[in-house]
C-alpha cells in the first residue's frame, strides 16, 4: 500500500513502473490520492471527499491520458500532450491542482516525448503527472531525470547485454543502406524467443531514442533515418504485443527506412 506521511514531500511527477498493468492501476490510483488528499496526517487517507472520489473513479480533477486506440500503431501522439498543455495551466474543479495519468506512457512517440518535457521543464502548480510505465527505459533519460521513480516489479529499465549487442548490429546494417545485408540479417533472427525479441526491440529503440536527443551516435544514420526508424521498431514493438509472428515483425524490419534504398541497391 502506497502511503506518505506528514512530513514526506510529494512530487509534481512520477514515473509509476511495473510490468503488472493490475499494479500499475493500483500505484497511480493510491499516487493520485495522495497528491489530493485533504488529511493533514497519512496520505491517502482513504476517508476525506477526495480521496472517495480517487478510488471511486469521479474525481473530476484525475484526468487520464492513453494510447490512440483508432491509430494503426497505437501510441499516445504530440496532439494529446498538447491537449494536455492547454489545459494544464487552467484552475482545478475542485482540487489543490489537477492530475494527468498518463497509462501505457511508455508508448508515447518521441515528438510526443519532446512536448512533455517543456511541461516537466517548467510545471504549472496547478498540475502533476504520473506516467504509468511497464518499460520506463523507453522513456526519454531527460523525462526520467524530472521525475521521481516508483518501481514494483518492472521490467528491467535496461536490456540483456545480448539484445544490446543484436541492436547494433540491426542498426549499423540499417545505416549502411545495404538492402541484401538488411535482409540477411533479420533472416539470420527471425527464429529468437519472445523475451529475446523484447531485448532486441527495446535496445533498439533506447538507441535511437538517444541518438534523437544527441546523447550517442550511431555512425552513417542520419537524423531522418533514426526517425524512420524509431517509428520502425515502435510498430514492431506493437505487434510483438498483439503475438504477431516473429517472422513477420523481422519481414518488417527487413525493409529500409530510406524511401529509395532498397532500389538504389537492387538497381
Amino acid at each position: 500500500m502506497l502511503q506518505f506521511q506528514t512530513n514526506d514531500h510529494i512530487s509534481h511527477s512520477y514515473i509509476v513502473a511495473s510490468s503488472s498493468e493490475a499494479e500499475r492501476s493500483r500505484m497511480t490510483t493510491e499516487l493520485a490520492a495522495a497528491m489530493l488528499c485533504e488529511s493533514a496526517d497519512i496520505r491517502p487517507c482513504r476517508q476525506c471527499r477526495s480521496c472517495h472520489k480517487v478510488f471511486h473513479g469521479v474525481h473530476p480533477d484525475v484526468l487520464f491520458v492513453e494510447p490512440d486506440g483508432t491509430a494503426k500503431t497505437p501510441v499516445i501522439k504530440v496532439e494529446q500532450i498538447r491537449q494536455i498543455a492547454a489545459t494544464a495551466y487552467l484552475l482545478p474543479s475542485e482540487a489543490s491542482r489537477k492530475v494527468y495519468i498518463l497509462r501505457q506512457a511508455d508508448r508515447m512517440n518521441f515528438s510526443a516525448q519532446n512536448a512533455f518535457l517543456k511541461l516537466l521543464e517548467e510545471p504549472p502548480q496547478s498540475a502533476a503527472f504520473i506516467l504509468a510505465a511497464g518499460n520506463p527505459g523507453a522513456l526519454l533519460p531527460t523525462v526520467r531525470s524530472r521525475c521521481e521513480l516508483l518501481r514494483e516489479n518492472a521490467s528491467d529499465a535496461e536490456p540483456s547485454e545480448d539484445g544490446i549487442r543484436e541492436a547494433e548490429a540491426y542498426l549499423k546494417a540499417a545505416a549502411r543502406g545495404d538492402w541484401a545485408e538488411l535482409l540477411r540479417w533479420c533472416a539470420g533472427h527471425e527464429n529468437l524467443d519472445a523475451q529475446a525479441l523484447q531485448d532486441f526491440l527495446s535496445a533498439a529503440k533506447q538507441a535511437l531514442v538517444r541518438q534523437l536527443s544527441g546523447e550517442d551516435e550511431i555512425p552513417a544514420l542520419t537524423a531522418a533515418d533514426a526517425m524512420r526508424q524509431l517509428r520502425r521498431i515502435e510498430q514492431c514493438e506493437t505487434y510483438r504485443r498483439a503475438n504477431v509472428n516473429t517472422k513477420h515483425i523481422f519481414g518488417l524490419l527487413s525493409v529500409p527506412t530510406a524511401p529509395d534504398a532498397a532500389g538504389k541497391k537492387r538497381g
